[in-house]
């Protein structure tokens, strides 16, 4: 994402302000306050991104990066007793890494489809 400056920040701001209405229609379960902010986050990287970039591309590592605050955030406040989730996290990455390098081979997928009905 390039520089971007305070004018253009705020510029940012009141159209997701101006904009609000739609914005909080859409469905989800976030708070109002949490919508407005993502609305926000979408469009800084926008405009921050590269011409030809979608959102989605542009916020690929910041979404990640967010969502491994967000979970040791939460991981603060209500793990009893406290741990480290990062390894957890870094697993969890390791194994869907793994899984895309290789396919499922037919055992797999059957042991899967199986779970998928004994637990349907």
């Amino acid at each position: 994402m390039g520089a971007i400056n305070a004018e253009k920040f705020k510029q940012i701001c009141d159209s997701v302000w101006r904009d609000r209405a739609a914005i909080l229609s859409e469905p989800g379960s976030l708070s109002d306050e949490a919508a407005l902010v993502r609305a926000g986050y979408w469009r800084l990287c926008k405009a921050g991104g590269e011409p030809g970039m979608s959102m989605e591309d542009c916020d690929a590592g910041h979404m990640f990066s967010a969502y491994q605050r967000l979970v040791s955030s939460a991981l603060a406040c209500h793990a009893h007793p406290h741990f480290d989730g990062v390894p957890f996290i870094a697993e969890l990455v390791r194994r869907c890494r793994d899984e895309a390098a290789k396919p499922l081979t037919a055992m797999e997928t059957d042991a899967l489809t199986a779970r998928a009905l004994l637990q349907g």
